[in-house]
This record gives structure tokens, sequence and C-alpha cells, in this order.
């Protein structure tokens, strides 16, 4: 039973399990606190490669870094980098020790640590503050940046590639779940910060967005090959990702005379709080 003053009893559902039972409440206190119940279940999940980027934690986070052994993009392929050598405004992940450009170096996957555009290795390219630079070894290996899915749920993915060496990049460019497919590309010139040099090429750039349903542990994969050259020349090409995930939907129904749809009715009461028989739900992604 319920007076004009209270609620019984609520329940707040997340679309598969109802669970919390409130009695006793104001009906002021209950919406209070629905509204901050909805706050949470709409909050949403972020991750960024350039905010996120680590010299330590890979492969043991929802990042890792690291390469193709062969010039397959076959998710057992994939080898972590073991080499990090963060000194300088753009540090480095390589497969295992290495000075410089030759045995150990490629493929790399590099991250420009400060706030401004740096200038990356042998002073041939340039990325822009937080920007990772890939690039693939010259018998065909990839360089490989992956997401892996914390927990199950909907995913909202943005990634945008572009030529970041001076040289002009001729790189093959790809976003797969758990090797499939999801994007495709080539870049083809130099799409980077203007105050290094001009855009140039007749596709300095690529970009992806869409939203994929992940299963703990799923894991999307962004890759820089060497391109249709088949030589990883002037090859650097930059990455940003951002991921965000979706929240769930969520309701709250009264325990008489539900009825579907979004409604806050007002019984009489002057400032439109719901009575006795009110639904207050909301649909997937509300």
């Amino acid at each position: 039973m319920m007076g004009d003053s209270g609620l019984t009893s609520f329940r707040l559902c997340d679309g598969y399990e109802c669970g919390i039972h409130l009695k006793g409440l104001s009906m002021y206190r209950a919406i209070g606190l629905l509204l901050l119940l909805s706050s949470f279940a709409q909050a949403e999940t972020t991750f960024d490669l350039a905010s996120d980027f680590s010299f330590q934690n890979s492969p043991s986070s929802v990042w890792q870094y690291g390469y193709s052994a062969t010039n397959s993009l076959d998710p057992h392929e994939f080898r972590a980098d073991e080499y990090a050598n963060p000194t300088g405004p753009v540090g480095f992940w390589h497969p295992s020790v290495s000075s410089g450009p030759g045995p150990g170096w490629y493929p790399y996957v590099s991250y420009n640590r400060t706030k401004q555009s740096q200038m990356g290795s042998q002073k041939g390219w340039a990325v822009r503050p937080g920007e990772v630079a890939m690039e693939g070894s010259n018998t065909g290996q990839y360089s490989l940046v992956r997401f892996v899915a914390p927990v199950a749920g909907t995913y909202k993915i943005n990634a945008q590639f572009e030529g970041v060496h001076f040289g002009l990049s001729s790189t093959d460019v790809h976003v797969l779940h758990n090797g499939k497919s999801l994007f495709d590309a080539d870049i083809n010139g130099y799409g980077g910060d203007l105050a290094f040099h001009k855009i140039e090429g007749s596709s300095p750039t690529a970009a992806y967005s869409g939203q994929v349903k992940l299963k703990a542990h799923d894991i999307v994969t962004f890759a820089v090959g060497y391109g249709k050259s088949k030589t990883n020349f002037c090859d650097t090409t930059g990455l940003f990702v951002h991921i965000v995930m979706l929240p769930a939907g969520w309701a709250v129904i009264s325990t008489r005379n539900a009825r579907p749809g979004l409604q806050l009715a007002d019984r009489g009461n002057a400032l439109g709080m719901p009575r006795l028989g009110t639904l207050i739900a909301c649909s997937h992604y509300c």
C-alpha cells in the first residue's frame, strides 16, 4: 500500500535483473534517489590511447603495444613489445633492446609524452601532443596497438590515422575485432601538424568510427603495415584512439499499473511528482 506522501516499494532494473527494494521513503526522497541512481546508470567509461599510454603496463592493461610475428593480422601472430625506451620527448616501444634503426627496432610504437608537437627519430617526422606513431618492418610485420575490453558491453570506437613522415607515408591501416576487419584504408601522404610540413598526398589521413558489441577480453586491434610499396621507408603513421563504453539502459517500475514508455504522471500533485501506479521507465540507452 502507498499513501500520498510516500512510496511503498519500487524496483531498479537494468533490463536483466531487478533488485533494490526501498520502503518507507517520502516521495521527494524517493525521486531524489531515482535521479541519483539514474546518473550512475548513465555514466560512461572512457578509454583514450593518448591519456592512458604507458611505458610500464603493457601488456597488463587494457592497452597493449606490439607487432605481428609475420605479415599476417591473425590475432595469434601478436607479440608484445619487450623493450620500452621512454627517454626524450618521444618515447618508444620496440620488439627488443635497440639503440637505433636496425635489429630490434622495427616494428615500433612511439608516443609523444609532451604537450607540444615534437620531432621523431632521425628528425624525419613529427607527432602532435599525445599522438602515437607507428611503423611496420621492411619484411611486412605490422605495428600493433590493441584494446582489450575489460567487461562486456557496447563500445563506441573512434580512430584517426595520419601520415606524419615528411617523406610522405605510404602505409596500410586497419581496425579489427578479434581478427575480423572493421576498417581498412591506405595512407598516402602527410596529414600531420602543419607547422612541420604542408598537407600533401592522395590520402594523407583515414578515420574509423563505429559501435561494436564486445565481450569481456575481446580485442580491438589498430594496425599499421608497410603499404603497397612493400617497404617501410618513410612510413611513420600517427594514431589517435578514443573509446567509450556506452551506458546500459535503466528502469524504475512501481508495483502497480506499469505500462511501457517514459511517464511522469501528475496525480493532483502541484509539483508533478509521480504517485501510485506511475511508471518511471527508460528504454535502452536513454
